[in-house]
């Protein structure tokens, strides 16, 4: 591979070797070459350097780490041998390049005139604007946990959460209380746990809580819920208000829970063209009580916007999985607020602010699901192996994707559902098949290889246009094609992840999709981008539940084999899980952790890694 033509600049020409090995790309060049522009800077190193930090976060890194870089970096699905032919920098001539540089600037280093575009801290090179965020939100949380919420009274508060919890077993803490009276108490509230674990219930209740309490006082509550995307905040809303019904609260307050609607976390901030927000520092949210559900997939910039929005003396209660798959963009930001929590003991700043649930109430005792689920969670291959061969766990199968025959039986079930939804969609049953559509799903890894969602969806098309020839199914807006939204839209108000299905009508196909006041139908040409709904991403299906779905892994070696990849494919289901993949496959998904290059979660358990 040659050298593109950026690269024609002298101090751009020692790059050369790292473009032709997949590591670095136009756009990164294009910012080292600006950056030697506008500081003078023509040593290699520091050129390196840039272009990887401007780099990391295109592969949800928040910063680099110079020194460990030459050993870790991901490409085209292959980890770069350090060994390979590639130049890297000698770590300690490459630090020293580096804090020298016009550049680059060190975190205590005041700002000048203009911004230094990069900063070196510690062990890590961030562009300025990551490492800004990372800070702010490491200063709100680390402030917000120091400080006490409403001062109310303890027996008030006490009484009412005593009548909205029943601890179902009273020899054991009931942390679903406990995080209900954190939230009611203090500026900051983390109610983490795995899948069925009561997070939902628990919001539910404390925002029951909240509402008698404030009814009591005789002020009004401003209540703001939010998740990620829009399939998230509408199953959010949907939970909130059944809970709200089986909570046996006053009717004022059921009133007051069924009103309450959850929004996407842009639409919440006012998003708008370009990555701006018309809520911030300076135009703060009006809310007394801000809760974000699925917070693992906020991205780090997104939870600086959001954290700079609310008012100081507003409560901001995060909830999700610590465990699942992070934002596809920079940050793993919920696993690092978490930190040590997560794992049975809690010294630090953030302590006291974070609950976790760890008693699951969706599945019955002994489930298969949530066991394998832990065994994944755990790095422990074996025992998921064994749950999986166990002819006794009727909840989970495991199909060799080495076996062709095998995988087209499933695929075949696949497409017979497919097809029976389609049929629904042509007889004006648009409800069920909606339902239908949703109540099985093939949960992919990737993309574009054999197991990848684009051609799991021809195979699953082709099986249905045997069926039914005439009804142009692969071929555009067909009748019965489920659609999942890839971007937020909101003059018509649909968002990320909403879900919906192709129907007649006179003169061009419509979409109908399900909403809290019934269904909506929109003309294909006003929909923002869509994709077919028959397989999916593991990532996409974040925030979404179904009966049962369908997991394909790519073979070894790749770099999204990651055990949170596969944790948060597994959870989806609450009924049955079907895993395609081979045994190196599984092996290597489970052996491997995410690990994304960041420094909050030194800046909020320092005791974690010794780093002040």
């Amino acid at each position: 591979m040659t050298a593109p033509p950026p690269l024609l600049d002298p101090a751009l020409s020692e790059l050369a070797p790292f473009v032709d090995a997949g590591v670095l790309h136009a756009a990164e060049v294009h910012v080292a070459a600006t950056v030697a522009r506008a500081t003078g800077e023509r040593r290699a190193e520091v050129l390196l350097g840039v272009a990887l930090a401007a780099r990391a976060p295109l592969f949800g890194h928040v910063c680099v780490v110079p020194a460990e870089v030459a050993a870790t970096i991901v490409v085209d699905d292959q980890t770069v041998d350090a060994r390979a032919p590639l130049a890297w920098p000698d770590a300690a001539r490459w630090h020293d390049a580096l804090i020298s540089s016009p550049a680059v600037r060190e975190p205590d280093a005041p700002d000048g005139a203009w911004t230094v575009p990069l900063v070196f801290d510690g062990t890590r090179l961030y562009l300025d604007r990551y490492w800004r965020f990372e800070r702010l939100v490491a200063d709100v949380l680390l402030e917000r946990a120091g400080a006490r919420g409403e001062q109310r009274d303890a027996t008030a508060v006490g009484r009412v959460l005593d009548g909205l919890f029943d601890a179902d077993d009273p020899a054991a803490p009931d942390l679903q209380r406990a995080a209900a009276a954190l939230a009611l108490t203090r500026r900051l509230a983390v109610v983490a746990g795995g899948p069925g674990t009561g997070k939902t219930r628990t919001v539910a209740r404390l925002l029951a809580a909240a509402y008698e309490l404030a009814a009591a006082e005789g002020r009004r509550l401003d209540v703001a819920l939010a998740a990620p995307t829009g399939k998230a905040a509408a199953r959010l809303t949907e939970a909130v208000r059944e809970e709200a019904a089986a909570a046996g609260t006053a009717p004022g307050v059921r009133a007051a829970l069924s009103a309450v609607e959850a929004s996407t976390l842009h639409r919440l901030l006012g998003g708008r063209p370009g990555g701006r927000f018309s809520h911030g520092a300076r135009n703060p949210l009006p809310h007394d009580l801000v809760v974000v559900d699925e917070t693992s997939m906020v991205s780090l910039p997104l939870m600086a916007h959001l954290l700079e929005a609310v008012r100081p003396d507003s409560s901001v209660v995060l909830v999700g999985d610590p465990f699942q798959l992070a934002s596809v963009e920079a940050g793993a930001v919920l696993g690092e607020i978490v930190g040590t929590a997560a794992r049975g003991g809690a010294p630090g700043p953030l302590a006291r602010s974070v609950v976790m649930l760890d008693r699951v109430h969706r599945f019955g005792r002994g489930s298969a699901i949530a066991a394998l689920a832990d065994a994944i969670r755990h790095g422990d291959a074996d025992h998921a192996v064994a749950i999986l061969r166990d002819p006794g766990a009727p909840e989970v199968d495991w199909v060799d994707a080495d076996v062709a025959g095998r995988v087209a039986e499933v695929e075949r079930e696949v497409a017979q559902r497919a097809l029976a939804a389609i049929q629904l969609a042509r007889a004006g049953d648009v409800a069920a098949a909606l339902e239908l559509a949703g109540e099985l799903k093939v949960l992919c890894a990737t993309h574009h290889d054999r197991l990848g969602v684009a051609r799991v969806t021809e195979r699953v098309e082709a099986y249905a246009a045997q069926a039914l020839p005439d009804a142009g199914i692969g071929r555009g807006w067909y009748v019965g094609r489920p659609v999942v939204v890839s971007a937020n839209d909101y003059a018509h108000r649909l968002f990320n992840g909403d879900v919906g299905i192709t129907v007649a009508r006179p003169g061009r196909p419509a979409v109908v999709f399900p909403g809290p006041s019934g269904l909506r139908s929109f003309a294909a040409s006003q929909l923002p981008a869509v994709s077919t709904w028959w397989a999916t991403t593991i990532h996409k299906s974040q925030g979404s539940e179904f009966a049962k779905v369908v997991v394909t892994l790519p073979p070894p070696p790749s770099p999204v084999l990651t055990r949170e990849l596969l944790y948060t494919a597994v959870t989806r289901a609450m009924q049955h899980v079907t895993l395609v993949a081979s045994d190196a496959s599984l092996r290597e998904a489970v052996a491997r952790p995410v690990a994304r290059a960041s420094g909050l979660g030194a800046r909020l358990w320092p005791q974690r890694t010794g780093e002040p």
